[in-house]
């Protein structure tokens, strides 16, 4: 069980990365970021204005909301010199040897449109000709539709918004230990090489210190987590106004989201207790191999990844109950398929008895590496201290 030293050390661990005005700060740079951009980007918009082009007397193309296509009874040469003064047109399109050519001063994000709308024309000239109706070139320009139905109904698609939820799992996950990879190595080989843990050994146990840091560490990437799920879900609300439609929300599952926070916070404190054991035995981090271990706690994300798309597979299943890897695949399963109770509740037990676990090791290991000067101990040396019973 947690002691009181272990959650002082926590707090303090958690409170040392953790500025409240520095982060409010950051968070309304970001805001006022994104809103700048979005303000950029509404006052920039080509798309919402007309245009108005020159286009030979034989062109016979319908008017669009964006483009008004006139025909002026004046010679090329003077429309080209009126489109220089005095902006009576924004392009002036001529015919030169059976290719149209776009005359504009220069370069705008609405040619492309403009381009679109041209080649739309002439699809559909090129099919008159052909004596093609406009539903028979319609038809010939749309892929065939192949609809997909699963048997399985608790299996909820492929491409639904649950695919959406358990990418999103992952990206969490990955941002967690990445955030708690930095702060333990750092924490953990700063204070080795002042050598301030072995003074601090007469007020608390080094399985306490343990704790306390793993503890502090894991709710640095549990907040890291949350401000980037947040950061996401803004990202999708201002994509989605941009796209002029309502903001909907409803594709989470909250029943997911709720499973996915104790997952994530046991599978960072496993993961963190591992990286506490390997920093401990780090003397040097800028020429240690022994850093590079760390990086193996990414590997469950990157095994769930590569079978997200059968999450009914017996390799989902089984990453979904081995603890070392049920942290980021039982909630990716859960989003994609539904399954019973017991399931997550017994992943969720094995998960934690693997953290006791692994947390008692890393004090074992922490205890002598943080003692060791001058060289790394072996691997060989690492195994002894993990499996041994002294953690005082």
């Amino acid at each position: 069980m947690m002691s009181r030293q272990s959650l002082i050390v926590a707090k303090w661990e958690f409170l040392r990365f953790f500025k409240w005005k520095q982060q409010l700060i950051s968070y309304l740079l970001m805001l006022g970021v994104m809103a700048a951009v979005a303000l950029w980007s509404f006052f920039t918009d080509e798309s919402r204005q007309q245009y108005r082009i020159a286009v030979p007397a034989q062109l016979e193309i319908a008017n669009t909301e964006q483009f008004q296509f006139q025909r002026p009874g004046i010679s090329f040469t003077e429309q080209l010199a009126q489109m220089r003064s005095d902006d009576s047109w924004h392009a002036v399109i001529s015919e030169e040897q059976g290719e149209l050519v776009l005359h504009t001063l220069t370069g705008k994000k609405w040619l492309a449109q403009l381009e679109t709308v041209l080649q739309q024309h002439y699809r559909q000239l090129s099919a008159a000709q052909m004596g093609l109706s406009t539903a028979q070139l319609n038809r010939l320009e749309q892929p065939v539709v192949i609809n997909t139905r699963y048997l399985d109904q608790n299996y909820k698609g492929k491409d639904t918004p649950e695919k959406m939820i358990a990418l999103g799992a992952l990206i969490l996950l990955f941002v967690g230990l990445s955030t708690a990879f930095g702060q333990v190595l750092m924490s953990i080989t700063g204070e080795k090489q002042q050598r301030v843990t072995e003074q601090l050994y007469a007020i608390v146990t080094p399985q306490q210190w343990m704790d306390g840091k793993v503890l502090g560490h894991s709710f640095s990437a549990l907040k890291a987590m949350v401000t980037s799920g947040l950061v996401m879900l803004l990202a999708f609300a201002v994509v989605s106004l941009f796209a002029k439609k309502a903001v909907d929300l409803s594709w989470i599952n909250i029943g997911v989201v709720l499973w996915l926070i104790p997952f994530a916070l046991l599978g960072v404190v496993l993961c963190a207790s591992f990286m506490g054991a390997i920093a401990a035995s780090i003397d040097d981090p800028n020429n240690s191999g022994k850093s590079a271990v760390m990086m193996i706690t990414w590997l469950p994300m990157v095994f769930t990844f590569m079978v997200i798309d059968s999450p009914a597979g017996w390799g989902m299943t089984v990453l979904s109950f081995v603890p070392l890897t049920s942290f980021a695949a039982m909630p990716v399963k859960m989003a994609m398929v539904t399954v019973p109770w017991w399931q997550p509740l017994l992943s969720l037990m094995l998960l934690l008895a693997t953290v006791y676990w692994m947390r008692r090791v890393a004090g074992r290991v922490f205890l002598r590496g943080m003692q060791m000067y001058g060289k790394e101990p072996s691997w060989g040396e690492i195994v002894r201290w993990a499996v041994s019973n002294k953690t005082e």
